[in-house]
């Protein structure tokens, strides 16, 4: 008989400094700081379930009045596992919890937004949730974010 465990552990935290490191890590113009913006509702991580290290984090939050995917990511070095739209389900259970009708993101990468069931939406008809796009010198150049949503049926 083999039994299966999972190598990752997913949990509710607190600690915004870890977090803030892996999302400035992986390119995001996340701040690495130690306490949690106010916009944040919840945050969770994903642990190595043996050696306990970080692998993907993620945020709900409200901006602009409304809920959004905050900020996502997944260390480098174990991309492509699952990881990331194991994480995004974290979200959307807790969206669901909520009675959140939808939610969401600003992208860099539409295209896997795209292939999770999100659809893309114009910036001009969107609420400003882009906290760190409106402002960034990179976008337009050499990053091209879009703004995305998904409902919940």
């Amino acid at each position: 008989m083999r039994i299966f465990m999972k190598d990752y552990i997913i949990r509710e935290t607190t600690d915004f400094l870890s977090l803030s490191t892996l999302f400035h890590e992986s390119g995001m113009g996340v701040t690495i700081e130690e306490r949690m913006p106010d916009r944040i509702v919840k945050m969770w991580r994903m642990d190595d379930a043996l050696s306990g290290k970080l692998l993907a984090a993620v945020t709900l939050e409200i901006r602009d009045g409304v809920y959004s995917l905050g900020d996502i990511a997944v260390r480098n070095d174990v991309q492509a596992k699952g990881y990331g739209r194991i994480m995004q389900s974290v979200v959307f259970d807790e969206a669901k919890k909520l009675g959140i009708k939808e939610i969401w993101a600003c992208a860099k990468e539409p295209e896997y937004y795209i292939h999770c069931g999100w659809k893309r939406m114009e910036w001009e008809e969107s609420p400003n949730i882009a906290v760190y796009c409106s402002a960034c010198s990179k976008r337009g150049t050499v990053c091209h974010p879009k703004i995305m949503k998904y409902t919940f049926e």
